[in-house]
């Protein structure tokens, strides 16, 4: 394994929430995000939620929902893209519920979004007529739709620029029965677009948005990653485990991928950022979650614990990962 590979897998992660104290300037705080952003040229971050299934404000508890996602990525100081692997909807809500949820993941900017086993379960038609109301591209090359809308809005990927970064973006989904959707194998498809993206189209890094599940029986992101080709980060969706932290394993080619799973509702939010060299090669990763919903002392003081005690309390740790990012 050479240098540049090995420098990959040095990575940290920290287990730490972040929410700045309210009602900031605005024009200050766009001014200090430009200023990061030009500093941090040769690095990338990836902010990422799955499972969202329509929380808009806070649980019980005061952590998640979609305003505190907002408000949260909103504030960071580095500039990203935002992304999200599917189940943003739940299926038992109202039109008008998920209106609003669309309404403010448009306003949060993501930048790619894939299809979950919610948005499919009240059927093509009912998700296609929402697409109007989407600003981001909804990714996914393993399913092919009856309905000519759904089928010319889903694309099965999504090609653009961070900086000087040319990034790369697909989706996958597990079995589905909504009638008029044809599945297809999401492994042999993702590697397909892929290696597309990486090789005729070069970009510095290729992401796949997959809601198959973190260890489903059949078909999960564990597996994925183990039988990937030019897949560098696995967004992973459609679970309820909270991990210790982002995971490098090894693809078909026993080159480094990233699996990384964030909490649903939008509890944790995961952070990922890749350092790349002059080369344009990927030379760093560290990984975090933030937690939607405390304050910056809060997280500093609580965020460890809260996600241990949630992992805790419904067996979510995988104590079997192979490897996992150093908390």
């Amino acid at each position: 394994m050479s240098n540049k590979r090995r420098a990959f897998l040095k990575a940290g992660s920290l287990l730490a929430g972040t929410a700045l104290l309210g009602n900031p300037l605005d024009l200050l705080a766009n001014f200090s995000k430009k200023v990061n952003t030009l500093a941090a040229q040769n690095t990338l971050m990836v902010y990422q939620t799955n499972d969202l299934l329509g929380r808009i404000i806070a649980k019980s508890d005061g952590l998640g929902g979609l305003l505190a996602v907002k408000r949260l990525i909103s504030q960071q100081e580095i500039s990203g893209i935002t992304v999200d692997a599917g189940n943003f909807m739940a299926a038992n809500e109202t039109i008008l519920q998920h209106e609003h949820t669309i309404g403010l993941m448009n306003a949060i900017g993501y930048h790619a979004v894939t299809i979950g086993i919610q948005e499919l379960s009240n059927g093509q038609s009912y998700l296609a007529n929402l697409t109007g109301l989407m600003n981001f591209p909804l990714l996914n090359c393993n399913y092919t739709f009856s309905d000519k809308k759904l089928a010319s809005f889903v694309k099965p990927y999504h090609i653009f620029y961070c900086g000087k970064y040319k990034i790369g973006i697909t989706g996958i989904g597990s079995n589905t029965k909504t009638a008029g959707v044809s599945f297809r194998n999401p492994y042999q498809e993702a590697n397909k677009v892929a290696g597309f993206l990486k090789g005729q189209e070069k970009c510095d890094l290729v992401i796949c948005l997959s809601n198959l599940g973190f260890d489903a029986k059949q078909l999960n992101n564990q597996a994925l990653a183990s039988q990937s080709k030019n897949i560098d980060f696995i967004a992973g969706g459609q679970h309820e485990r909270i991990l210790q932290g982002a995971m490098v394993l090894r693809n078909a080619e026993k080159k480094q991928v990233v699996l990384s799973h964030s909490a649903n509702h939008g509890i944790a939010i995961g952070v990922s950022r890749f350092g790349f060299n002059s080369e344009g090669q990927h030379n760093d990763f560290h990984h975090k979650y933030m937690i939607a919903g405390l304050s910056l002392r809060e997280n500093r003081l609580k965020a460890h614990s809260i996600l241990s005690e949630l992992a805790t309390a419904n067996h979510k740790i995988n104590s079997n990962a192979q490897t996992f990012m150093n908390v």
